[in-house]
């Protein structure tokens, strides 16, 4: 998900179904209180430059 593969794509490379990629995205989404994939690429990118004392 952090280097923009589709959740086809994230199933596949796992051998799980989209539909549990898809569950495994919400619940992560939830916990870090964010609303979409755009909002978590955001936070990991802040939390990237923080561990690099940027």
């Amino acid at each position: 998900m952090s280097k923009g593969a589709s959740n086809k794509i994230i199933a596949r490379s796992l051998g799980i179904a989209e539909s549990t990629v898809k569950v495994h995205v919400k619940h992560v989404l939830q916990k870090l209180n964010l609303r979409n994939r755009f909002e978590a690429a955001v936070w990991l990118r802040e939390l990237r430059e923080e561990e690099r004392g940027g």
